[in-house]
Formats: C-alpha cells, structure tokens, sequence
C-alpha cells in the first residue's frame, strides 16, 4: 500500500470570519421569528391598552383596518414606524368644512362650476376622514366624499368610494344608500356599453363619469358584488336580474342562463320570477350548439316551458305565441338529434339500431317533419339484414358472435 494512500486526509477548519457570520445568522434568525410571534400573544400586548388609547378612549375603534391595527406589524412593535396621526379636534372643523362646502354647492346652478364646488367638498371630507381613521366619523367623511362625486358626476371616483366604504364598514348604517348609488352606477355604464360599445383598446381620458376602461365590465363587477356581498339586501335580485339580462343583451347565452338560474332558485319570490325564467328559456334555446352537442340546454329549456305554464298560468296566456314557438322548437330539435342518431347507424349498416331510433321518431315526435322521413327511411330499411357484414368472422367464431355464444356477458 503507497504512502498516499495511506496518508489521513487533513481537515478542514472553520474559518473564524465564517463562524462568526454563521451565529450572527443564528440570532438574526431567532430574533426575526420572536419578533413576528410574540407581538400576537395575548400575555404580551393587551388588546383592552389598545383600545384605550386610540382616540384617548372616547370612541370605540370601527371598521377593518382596526383589526390589523390591533395585531400591530413588526416596525411599529419594534418603534421604528408611528401609527397614523389622530386628531379629533382637527377631524371634526375640517369635517364641518365640507359640509358647509357641500350645502354650498347644491345651491348652486348646474354646470362645471358646481361640479368643482363638490370636488373640493370630497377633499375636505377625505382629510377629515384621514385625521381620525376607523371611527363613526371616517364613515360619514366617506359617505360625504362619495355622494359629492356622485353629485358632480364624477362615478368612477365616486364608485371607488363607496366600494371604500363598503369594505371598511361592513356594517356601516349606508349599506343600503351606498348599494343603491352603485346599483345606479352601475345601470348608466351597462346602458352606454350597449349604446356605444368600444373596444378594449380604447382609453377614456376625459370623460369622469365613465372609467378609464371596458365601461361594460366595470358595470358587471359593481352588479356581480352587489349580489354577492348582500343577498339578501333590496337589491339582492334587482342585481341578479340586470346582471343577467347585460349578458342576454351581449349574447352571451350560456352565462345569462346561469345568472337568470341563479335568480329563479336563490330569489323565489323576486317580482322578477317570470322574466327570468322567460329570458332563460331564450338563453337556452340560443346557446344550444346542434346535435352533435350536449342536449342539457334543450332538456332545462323543456322543464322552463312546463314550469312557467304551470307557475304563471295568467302572464303565460299573454306569452302564448312564444311558448308555443319555443315548445315547437324543442320538438323539433329533440327529433332532429334522434334523427341524427339513426342516420349514423345507417351509415353503419346497423340496421336494427337505426330501426329503434326510427320508431322512435315515428311514436313519439308526429308533430314533426322527422317523422314522415323517418317512415320512408324504415321502408328502405326493411328486409336488410340488422347487423353489418362480419368482415372477421374467424374472431365472431372464437369469442361467440352474439350474446347467447358469450356466458360472461349474461346477468347472473
């Protein structure tokens, strides 16, 4: 054995600058999760100082950004950061301000010299609001900012408010009056999309009361969170409802067949019942694709026909001639996928398949054309043997060339 191969190998050591940037590390490492964790845990912080001291204990703290306030972050645990200023002196002159400005304003003529009146009123609302945050008064500073940019036509700022307000205070005493400015909101922009619609590419730059862009989609987002947010609100179905018929309108058919679904199940008793379940009949009728696709729409428009005769026996009378045309229609496309289904039997010489389905026609769909051409196609048909020609007979021989040759496939 050579001296190299028996030689130890030297081993290496630390270097001391390596060691020291390893503990260094360590700690960092230590000190970094001590700081997320600790400031979370009730033997550490007392929530109740918190509270206390916010707005020097004479109001309760409100809204969602008190939460995370209460949890604290790291840089204000640590004191490198300060909380916002909370001056409740200054919040309240700056808030009388607007409000002096905002009944100002609505004295005024119309015009853009009002409209500028109620723009600087939302600015002086927004700094009140700003100077005593998550309190009663930031919720009647937004609801002041908003309803004057309402009031200038300025809806896209204006929505952004309430939406503001909304999500801050979920249980803000405006819930209903900000619901219903968006619902109107919300109902211009669907009405100059479907006046004037624009591409995606076009930008708005000047107009205040539209948004920057896709006034359509903005309008279906502010619907869609009506809906979702309170349904069971005032304008729970109302949403839903024009929510389905912006989508009817764009011919978007499988989409407002599902919202108008959605109205029929979750609002029984909406004032809206009949319509919908009408339009939706529409929808299905136009989104079915033919008979080479599924049959689902034309199965739940037949359940729609039934349900609203039986359901609105009056306003179906003065719908006659529709659901009679869109019941004749069904008819027909339910013989037409039949129809279907033979000729590709008959295209397979399988005979006694496409006889089924021709039978089938001729018992249960008369009232259409299918059936007398289901008739001839049954006369050309007869005599000819069920099955196509056995082109591999030697394979029909081994594993049994109908059921009674094949034990395996029989119930037990």
């Amino acid at each position: 054995m050579s001296v190299a191969l028996c030689a130890k190998r030297p081993q290496s050591k630390v270097l001391p600058a390596s060691r020291f940037r390893w503990q260094f590390c360590r700690w960092f490492g230590c000190f970094y999760v001590c700081a997320i964790l600790l400031p979370g845990c009730a033997w550490v912080r007392n929530d109740d100082d918190i509270l206390d001291s916010y707005g020097a204990g004479r109001y309760r703290p409100e809204g969602r950004s008190v939460e995370g306030s209460r949890k604290g972050t790291i840089l204000e645990d640590l004191g490198l950061t300060k909380p916002p200023q909370k001056d409740l002196e200054l919040a309240k002159e700056q808030f009388a301000e607007a409000e002096g400005l905002f009944d100002t304003a609505k004295q005024m003529e119309r015009g853009e010299e009002r409209a500028e009146a109620f723009r600087a009123a939302s600015e002086m609302y927004l700094k009140a609001g700003a100077n005593y945050r998550s309190s009663y008064l930031e919720q009647d500073a937004l609801i002041g900012a908003a309803e004057s940019l309402f009031f200038a036509e300025d809806f896209y700022q204006a929505e952004q408010l309430y939406a503001r307000l909304l999500k801050e205070y979920e249980r803000t005493r405006y819930l209903d009056h900000a619901e219903s400015r968006l619902w109107y909101i919300a109902d211009y922009w669907a009405n100059i999309a479907k006046a004037d619609p624009s591409p995606f590419y076009m930008v708005n730059f000047t107009n205040p009361k539209e948004p920057w862009n896709d006034t359509g989609g903005h309008s279906e987002r502010i619907l869609e969170r009506l809906r979702m947010n309170n349904p069971t609100g005032d304008l729970g179905d109302d949403a839903t409802m024009r929510l389905a018929m912006q989508h009817y309108e764009n011919e978007d058919w499988e989409a407002a067949a599902a919202t108008f679904a959605e109205l029929r199940s979750i609002y029984p008793d909406s004032e809206h019942q009949f319509n919908a379940q009408f339009f939706e009949l529409q929808a299905l009728l136009a989104s079915y694709q033919g008979p080479d696709y599924s049959e689902v729409p034309i199965t739940d428009a037949l359940a729609r026909v039934k349900q609203i005769a039986r359901q609105f026996p009056v306003k179906a009378q003065e719908k006659q001639a529709e659901l009679k045309k869109a019941y004749g229609t069904l008819r027909y496309l339910q013989a037409e996928r039949i129809w279907a289904k033979a000729e590709y039997r008959i295209t397979r010489q399988e005979n006694g398949s496409a006889i089924f389905y021709l039978d089938q026609i001729i018992d249960e769909f008369q009232d259409t054309p299918f059936a007398e051409n289901a008739k001839q196609a049954k006369e050309r048909l007869s005599g000819l043997p069920p099955d196509p020609p056995q082109h591999f007979k030697f394979l029909a021989d081994w594993f049994g060339e109908n059921q009674e040759d094949r034990p395996w496939m029989k119930d037990e």
